[in-house]
């Protein structure tokens, strides 16, 4: 995926978990794992992003949260890691399953 100028952490998401999806984007969740790549800050963001989609109450937009989440973890490499290990993102987690 080329990079896209203008482009945001979360316009990247948004587009990543729309709801009209039919299926996963991977042109846009490898896009957002990008992006998390390049800013100082992006996991940061990216994780306080995701956990706002996570608790969507629209199913499958939580659903392709979660598949993006799963994505970072596989892509973004510590940094990543050290925030989604956080109490504060493990503490939104748990009160999903719940």
């Amino acid at each position: 995926m080329a990079y896209q100028e203008g482009e945001t952490l979360e316009s990247w998401l948004n587009k990543a978990t729309r709801p009209t999806n039919r299926q996963e984007d991977w042109e846009y969740i490898i896009g957002f794992c990008d992006q998390i790549n390049r800013e100082l800050e992006g996991p940061q963001i990216a994780v306080t992003l995701l956990v706002h989609k996570i608790h969507s109450p629209q199913e499958w937009e939580a659903l392709q949260a979660l598949t993006v989440l799963e994505a970072c973890m596989k892509n973004c490499g510590r940094r990543f890691h050290n925030e989604v290990g956080k109490y504060r993102f493990l503490n939104e987690l748990i009160k999903v399953v719940k």
